[in-house]
């Protein structure tokens, strides 16, 4: 059973916001077997909206819409939508009364801007908008269900959870879609897939295996993706065939399901007692961020030294005169005195040292832009690595951090 989204505005096509209606509208509607075959962003035009619905009924049974049902006149999927089912618009009480008491909670006056918005199509089923003066609309056209709703993200999740899917649900006789996402480091797609080659082609018709990188991280998720009626027979499924999964895969397997890498390291931490620090030069504190965007990273982590030039190394983190000289900045001698500096000033068990050369400038014929030494110091053990990432700053710096966080986790789980 195939679903439509029809995101209408102009501000989405300017690149003036982000669709983010479409995302989390595309997930609630899989969750509830819905399987979205296309997503239209449109401009505000009649014209546009006609289009868009003359290509969508045909193939799918639920058609989604938001967008352009304010108030003001540049607001016209309410007149195009009447217009194309052929229905007149006529004042909805219930309408009105939802915006007058929208209006009350803040001293306001209805005014008739809004009692024009309280015009429906006359024979739509009207869904109350409890957040917003606009009210959904939901029309049927042989066995097709057309819903419109506006576009405030808040308004659209609120109209979906307690007026679209409870009676999508009844009406519809949808499948059951379960997933489960495996995350991992270490490997590319096209690595990946020749190794899962004859577990692919062991897996039932009913379940698919997916390849979703993140390029500007350097992780990859694997999602089983099982279709069925059964909702505790495809649990079994698909639980049976991720234990297949995992041993393939080993210790570039991080996680499961909504598992980050700084959240693995979190508790990898805690089980073992230690406390975390971080040196950092290039990636200028995004390890730390990272590792703080867990709640609770408190109970592990310490604190954070950016030592970004030079003097910063020898005066915070006591790197000596001599190994800059000697080795530069950029060298397995410097991050192992950084890390080694930050245990100590932090007064961490762990450490994490961090320099290179992020781009797009500073490089040279010895040090080109992309390269970069980590350091892992963990008691009294040090490791160490050089990488050569590319020559776009940001991506080097986000890469940097995922490659450092994960030699931690490699170091803790003793696959180092």
């Amino acid at each position: 059973m195939k679903a439509t989204i029809i995101n209408i505005g102009d501000e989405i096509l300017i690149g003036q916001i982000v669709n983010t209606n479409a995302s989390w509208m595309a997930h609630k509607l899989n969750r509830h077997g819905l399987a979205v075959d296309q997503i239209l962003a449109i401009s505000d035009s009649k014209e546009a909206i006609f289009k868009a619905l003359d290509k969508s009924i045909p193939d799918s049974t639920v058609i989604l819409i938001t967008g352009g049902l304010g108030p003001t006149n540049d607001d016209i999927t309410k007149q195009a939508l009447a217009e194309y089912f052929d229905m007149e618009l006529a004042f909805h009480q219930a309408s009105f009364d939802n915006i007058k008491q929208l209006f009350a909670q803040y001293d306001r006056v209805v005014d008739d801007n809004y009692e024009h918005q309280a015009t429906m199509p006359v024979g739509a089923r009207i869904l109350i908008n409890k957040t917003g003066t606009a009210s959904g609309m939901w029309f049927e056209q042989k066995g097709k269900h057309i819903i419109a709703m506006p576009g405030v993200p808040r308004e659209v999740r609120y109209l979906m959870k307690y007026e679209i899917l409870p009676k999508l649900i009844l009406e519809l006789d949808t499948p059951t879609i379960l997933h489960r996402t495996i995350s991992l480091i270490g490997k590319g797609e096209t690595h990946l897939s020749e190794l899962l080659e004859d577990f692919e082609k062991g897996l039932p018709s009913n379940i698919k295996l997916a390849y979703l990188p993140d390029p500007v991280v350097g992780t990859i998720r694997l999602r089983l993706t099982a279709l069925g009626n059964d909702a505790i027979v495809l649990e079994t499924q698909l639980e049976h065939h991720v234990r297949k999964l995992i041993p393939l895969l080993g210790t570039m397997v991080f996680g499961e399901g909504k598992d980050s890498l700084e959240s693995v390291i979190g508790k990898l931490l805690k089980d073992k007692n230690y406390t975390l620090g971080t040196a950092e030069s290039c990636t200028g504190g995004m390890i730390a961020q990272k590792i703080t965007s867990v709640a609770g990273a408190s109970a592990y982590f310490e604190s954070s030294v950016v030592s970004y030039s030079n003097e910063s190394k020898v005066n915070l983190l006591a790197v000596q005169p001599t190994t800059l000289v000697n080795h530069g900045s950029v060298s397995e001698a410097c991050v192992r005195e950084m890390a080694k500096g930050a245990q100590q000033l932090l007064g961490v068990n762990c450490a994490i040292a961090v320099s290179g050369v992020a781009g797009p400038t500073g490089g040279s014929p010895e040090k080109p832009v992309g390269t970069v030494w980590i350091a892992i110091a963990v008691e009294d053990q040090i490791y160490t690595q050089k990488v050569q990432l590319g020559k776009e700053r940001m991506q080097n710096i986000e890469q940097t951090s995922t490659i450092a966080l994960n030699l931690l986790r490699r170091f803790l789980i003793g696959d180092l």
